[in-house]
């Protein structure tokens, strides 16, 4: 298996941690509620390893299910377009963000092809001061078995309305910003392909077959 890049192996471990029991998400503390995806993530995987490996695709529902609902899509899909949503009409930016969606859904999922639940750990920083805050940096550490030096994260989250619950739009991996590199390569998209194009090119890599054997860089991500 090739060596994943910093930030691919982030994507990977992002919502992971070891030796943990899955409990109810704590949406109004951001801190908490990235521990106990964490710890949901790695209990469901563990206990439906069998039906994974029997059925590839079936990631896709755990990625929909788990994590999506914490992820806020919307923001990051308006985000990676920056001044181009501006030429997206009605139509257009809501097919966007579906597609979006569902292509993150996807790419969650073939990164946890590359999975082992006995190798990876994340442990998380000190909690810090959120109640006025709309805006918060978690700060994690990924850990790999084999003493390699931890990958510092910083996840990014914000809440629409102080009564709003948290979410993730953007995950730091030693400093590269995985939205900052989904703006550049839509940008690029856009150039050569223009709206509707970006559009098909999203919706293919949304379909793409989930392989449990397939050979991860983040290359296949960003050059399909």
């Amino acid at each position: 298996m090739k060596q994943l890049t910093i930030w691919m192996s982030a994507i990977l471990l992002a919502f992971t941690i070891s030796n943990a029991e899955a409990q109810e998400i704590d949406t109004s503390n951001p801190y908490k509620m990235l521990e106990q995806i964490a710890e949901r993530m790695t209990v469901r995987i563990t206990e439906e390893r069998n039906a994974i490996e029997n059925n590839p695709g079936f990631l896709r529902d755990i990625m929909r299910e788990e994590l999506l609902p914490h992820s806020d899509y919307q923001f990051a899909a308006r985000q990676v377009l920056g001044r181009n949503w501006q030429r997206l009409d009605d139509s257009q930016q809501e097919e966007f963000v579906s597609v979006f969606r569902d292509y993150l859904v996807t790419t969650y999922a073939r990164v946890f092809t590359q999975y082992d639940e006995t190798r990876h750990k994340i442990t998380f920083g000190r909690e810090g001061d959120y109640a006025r805050e709309r805006r918060v940096t978690v700060r994690a550490q990924l850990v790999e078995e084999g003493g390699r030096p931890p990958i510092r994260l910083d996840f990014q989250m914000q809440r629409r309305s102080p009564d709003a619950p948290w979410m993730a739009f953007d995950l730091v991996a030693e400093g590269v910003s995985m939205l900052n590199a989904q703006r550049s390569e839509m940008e690029a998209s856009l150039r050569q392909n223009g709206v509707d194009g970006t559009i098909e090119l999203l919706r293919e890599r949304a379909n793409r077959e989930i392989n449990l054997d397939e050979d991860l860089d983040v290359s296949d991500f960003t050059n399909d």
